[in-house]
């Protein structure tokens, strides 16, 4: 979701900085370094009384992981190369309506990268309360060193560029890339399933909207200061670790007793999507209707497949919000990791 949000950003023209652009932070911190090969949690077997023989597999993917911890992942290579489809996570696009080139699209720049700023020449200081202010300057230290322009610019976009910062400073990453999966996928030519829906902007409109947009304040505190949580989280190396591990153990159990990981992302997810409905057809509740999306296609694959294979992130599966409840409501049943 995050990265097709940026994307769509990159498309009308809000060009923003990247973590790599920032100096180097003013004191090293303490990487959390689990290393060795784990299986890795299982997977929900998700069926239906109207389809019986027919299962999809679900793989909640990890959290932000160490970078050297590696999985064994002959369990989900198998369930793979036995599946008629692999189905991930929903997705959106977000396209001119006619085609545009080069020269013109450069005679948005200028317009574009006022979008990076607060109107009125606002900084951080004036739209950040207080207390989160004073926590984002110690972590703006520790991962952004003497960048002073982040001060002047959205505090959604600084919170990408925080959270960006911290997660290659502190080695961590995206766990879960199955490899052999893939080359499953590659070999037996599996039909993979992105679901997607698709938005057309008019280009003669850009320039004018992205006038007004810039002018317009965003309700991106809550991303800002989700973010700064996530940041100060991270720097746990103690509970990171306890994190890694049982995930790397496939131990639940302990995952849900410890802190929860905070989570800026639907917080950020509504900025961003609140900012492209001011200039796209993007509407407001986009998430809503790429969920939908998702379960309607995972509804299809399970009717049609004796077995298919669904990649989701753990954050977005688990709770009375997530989608094994979703489903568990819309009349699927579930079976957990290790459940008999």
């Amino acid at each position: 979701m995050r990265k097709a949000l940026t994307t769509a950003l990159m498309l009308i023209g809000a060009m923003t900085a990247t973590a790599a652009d920032a100096p180097m932070a003013e004191s090293p911190i303490e990487t959390v370094v689990v290393a060795g090969e784990y299986a890795g949690p299982g997977m929900w077997q998700i069926t239906h009384p109207d389809h019986p023989g027919h299962t999809l597999w679900i793989v909640g993917e990890p959290p932000l992981l160490p970078k050297g911890m590696r999985f064994r992942s002959q369990q989900v290579a198998h369930v793979a190369s036995q599946s008629q489809e692999i189905l991930q996570r929903p997705g959106f696009s977000l396209n001119p309506d006619e085609k545009v080139g080069v020269f013109r699209m450069l005679t948005l720049v200028p317009a574009a990268l006022k979008l990076r700023r607060n109107p009125d020449k606002a900084t951080l200081q004036e739209l950040i309360p207080p207390d989160i202010y004073a926590r984002w300057l110690v972590q703006k230290k520790l991962y952004l060193g003497r960048d002073s322009g982040v001060e002047k610019m959205r505090p959604f976009l600084v919170a990408e560029k925080l959270r960006e910062a911290a997660i290659k400073e502190l080695r961590l990453g995206l766990g879960g890339s199955w490899p052999e999966v893939w080359e499953q996928v590659r070999t037996k030519k599996i039909p993979v399933t992105t679901p997607t829906l698709e938005f057309t902007f008019k280009t003669d409109d850009l320039r004018r909207q992205l006038k007004v947009f810039s002018r317009e304040k965003l309700a991106d505190e809550e991303c800002f200061a989700k973010t700064v949580e996530l940041a100060e989280a991270l720097s746990n190396k103690q509970v990171e670790e306890a994190r890694a591990s049982a995930w790397a153990t496939g131990d639940l159990a302990k995952l849900q007793e410890l802190p929860p990981l905070p989570d800026p992302g639907p917080a950020c997810e509504k900025a961003i999507i609140d900012s492209l409905a001011m200039v796209t057809p993007v509407p407001t509740n986009l998430r809503e209707q790429m969920d939908e999306l998702w379960f309607a296609a995972a509804g299809r694959a399970l009717t049609k497949n004796e077995s298919t294979l669904a990649f989701v992130p753990m954050s977005n599966l688990l709770g009375e919000n997530g989608y094994l409840e979703s489903l568990r409501k819309r009349g699927y049943e579930i079976l957990a990791p290790g459940a008999e």
